[in-house]
């Protein structure tokens, strides 16, 4: 399992599940962190680990969630403790959680500081699909949800599955390019240390940045044009408006992908999060690099 991750079973402990508390348990710092009993107060910094949460039954141990929690609509009644990058520290220790799920390097400093006054926090980055469903099968194994995770995991599994089956194999020189709009002034993107890089691999694709060991970056204007983009994918709500921003942007408006319309908008909700719905994601873009292989298919 990803990173050494281990449960230490005292045989004594309070047992569900399987798994057995007091527990010890690496995350991807790792650091160990030692739970004496099952979480029942947990404070969720990112929104991919409130809808894990929720997905696991554990809506009710949640107290506590960001202003960008909005999935499942149940999320959205919790204590806001802040942004995803502007997180409230004094407004968490309030709540006086047992597990703090952490995310992110942009989120370090903040985990350290609640550490520092006594809280538990599990911070974790998957950088790849397989790592996502490790992920979600350790959030279970740390809550008590062992057996909800892994029927999960196991969903995912057989989604994945078809997806590739339904593709076939593609070589990477037959792969098309795409590429992930970060931002648009200055350009940013996503190179391989992102897990939206392996996502557009698993849709049959491959990422245009992916020679570039970073998870995000800004990126000249020029290059964009270097890379012969196939497809570019953008997250958002309004379709037209998103479309219409890159065809006002000098840095995008004459590359082919624009003129051609090839730009794909998905809601944020999906591609930026790396969670339950990743195969979801995968499929969505999968079906626009190969629409040939899903005509009639629903």
């Amino acid at each position: 399992m990803k990173k050494g991750f281990f449960v230490a079973v005292i045989l004594a402990g309070v047992c569900s599940q399987g798994i057995c508390f007091p527990l010890t348990a690496k995350d991807d710092r790792g650091k160990e962190i030692e739970f004496k009993e099952r979480p029942r107060r947990i404070v969720s910094l990112v929104p991919t680990q409130t809808e894990l949460l929720f997905s696991l039954g554990l809506g009710k141990e949640v107290v506590g969630v960001t202003n960008y929690c909005n999935y499942p609509e149940a999320a959205r009644q919790k204590e806001k403790i802040g942004g995803f990058a502007e997180i409230d520290v004094e407004k968490i220790l309030a709540l006086k959680p047992d597990l703090v799920l952490s995310f992110g390097t942009i989120q370090i400093p903040a985990a350290e500081k609640l550490e520092k006054s006594g809280m538990k926090v599990f911070w974790m980055y998957p950088r790849t699909v397989n790592e996502i469903l490790d992920s979600i099968v350790r959030v279970g194994e740390i809550t008590g949800t062992r057996r909800e995770a892994t029927q999960m995991r196991e969903s995912m599994e057989k989604e994945i599955y078809a997806l590739r089956d339904a593709l076939g194999a593609i070589p990477d020189d037959k792969r098309q390019t795409v590429f992930r709009v970060m931002g648009t002034d200055p350009p940013a993107t996503i190179g391989a240390e992102s897990f939206q890089s392996d996502v557009f691999y698993l849709a049959g694709g491959k990422n245009a940045f992916a020679d570039v060991k970073k998870d995000y970056f800004e990126v000249d204007a020029q290059e964009l044009v270097k890379r012969n983009l196939d497809l570019i994918v953008m997250c958002g709500a309004d379709e037209a408006g998103s479309k219409q921003r890159l065809k006002n942007n000098p840095d995008f408006k004459d590359l082919p992908a624009v003129k051609n319309d090839a730009v794909l908008i998905i809601p944020c909700d999906l591609t930026c999060r790396p969670g339950p719905r990743v195969a979801e994601t995968a499929a969505r873009i999968a079906r626009i690099l190969h629409r040939e292989k899903f005509s009639g298919k629903q």
